[in-house]
């Protein structure tokens, strides 16, 4: 079944009772979540993707320590908080402009 046509008969199915997608209550909790301007899953436990995505940028910073791609300084910022002080001098002295890093790296 296509996405159209699913959305086509989730309007009719709705009014049957009809759940058309399998993550139903997930979705209503989201939308409800979503309108009142809160998480629909305050937990800490789950990392979000875009820290997991911070912390496999920070693991593998010796391979690419340019971090050409990263034009936003708050993003920058957190994958160098997550980067290891004990990288080599050659590698995080050409890449890594921020005082709190060389901070921790000189203690």
């Amino acid at each position: 079944m296509s996405l159209a046509s699913k959305v086509a008969t989730s309007g009719a199915n709705a009014n049957k009772g009809a759940k058309p997608y399998k993550n139903y209550e997930i979705a209503v909790q989201l939308m409800k979540a979503r309108r009142k301007g809160e998480d629909a899953f305050p937990s800490t436990d789950i990392e979000s993707l875009v820290e997991m995505s911070l912390k496999v940028v920070a693991e593998n910073f010796e391979m690419y320590p340019e971090l050409e791609g990263v034009t936003d300084e708050t993003v920058l910022q957190s994958i160098v908080k997550l980067i290891d002080p004990d990288h080599p001098i050659t590698t995080t002295a050409r890449n890594v402009d921020f005082e709190f890093y060389w901070e921790k790296k000189c203690k």
